[in-house]
């Protein structure tokens, strides 16, 4: 039984075909990362998602051909990131990714950061069941 499995980084979007009876991994694939969108602050890392699910797609039809009858798709990726959509999934914003810094910018009230601010707000519990 085989399965595609990609793993979507900030460096590098890789894909392979597992063979879950083998254990084993054939035909790696990685592709680039999208770069991020140019002329923001330094502390802001925002990508064009229509840029990266084109990525991802083009590495699933690439591993399609060694795995036609694939039984599914398993998917990962390391951290965080968000994009804004419509309710028909339409994106409404950038890819924001765990690299954006914008949190720890000063809180206009003076009173920390925005992350301070928001972790103040939660609570050690909300924050646990969160996920941190």
């Amino acid at each position: 039984m085989e399965f595609l499995g990609i793993d979507v980084g900030t460096s590098f979007i890789k894909g392979a075909v597992l063979d879950v009876e083998a254990l084993t991994l054939r035909h790696v694939q990685r592709v680039p990362f999208p770069d991020p969108i140019p002329g923001l602050p330094r502390w802001q890392r925002e990508y064009d998602p229509g840029l990266v699910v084109g990525a991802v797609r083009d590495l699933i039809s690439g591993l399609l051909k060694f795995a036609p009858g694939s039984a599914g798709l398993v998917m990962c990726s390391q951290l965080h990131g968000t994009v804004l959509t419509t309710a028909r999934g339409d994106p409404r914003s950038n890819l924001i990714t765990w690299q954006d810094e914008r949190a720890l910018q000063p809180h206009p009230s003076g009173q920390g950061s925005y992350l301070e601010r928001l972790t103040a707000r939660l609570g050690q519990e909300k924050l646990r069941v969160l996920g941190n």
